[in-house]
């Protein structure tokens, strides 16, 4: 989970915003562990001393110190952990997300069980991207993401991608305002 944004356009750390009663860290927390992934690593950065706090004790966390480079900092960081730990996949989600649900994630990786070449992406409106699970091919072209440049960028390149629907993501939240509007 890439948690290492400073959340500037929200003001505050949104990782902590509480949604239907839970900080959004604690809530992607608990669908991962709930899901059939094997295991769950939250990239932290700006705020981690505040963050870590909300680190449930199945999860491993890890400090990007380049946080201000942007998001591709934080993917290198998880890059570098699967390779690691010899993973033959990697599942990159932010928090933000806050109808990112168990089934949701269990999907995708089921997903992966009949494709497992191919990049297992979320669609949501007239676009795509996270959640989206990687196959170990893919992680070279991930590791070499730079500044603000995402995971979308891999997927967009990609000629084996297979899209797992999900409306609800068009929700996030960037801004105060998006926690009325998303609260189920």
């Amino acid at each position: 989970m890439l948690a290492a944004g400073a959340s500037s356009r929200f003001g505050s750390a949104k990782q902590l915003a509480v949604v239907d009663g839970k900080a959004l860290i604690e809530h992607v927390q608990i669908v991962l562990l709930e899901s059939t992934a094997d295991e769950v690593i939250v990239v932290l950065g700006c705020n981690h001393t505040e963050i870590e706090k909300h680190i449930l004790p199945e999860v491993t966390a890890i400090n990007n110190e380049n946080w201000e480079e942007g998001i591709g900092s934080s993917i290198r960081l998880a890059v570098q952990s699967a390779f690691s730990a010899d993973a033959t996949h990697l599942l990159l989600l932010v928090c933000d997300q806050p109808y990112v649900s168990t089934c949701l994630i269990d999907r995708i990786l089921s997903t992966s069980k009949f494709e497992e070449s191919k990049i297992i992406a979320c669609r949501y409106g007239d676009t795509f991207g996270v959640p989206a699970l990687f196959p170990r091919e893919c992680f070279a072209s991930l590791n070499e993401l730079k500044g603000d440049k995402g995971a979308k960028s891999v997927i967009k390149a990609s000629q084996q991608v297979e899209f797992v629907e999900f409306p609800e993501g068009l929700i996030d939240i960037d801004f105060q305002a998006d926690l009325k509007a998303s609260s189920p």
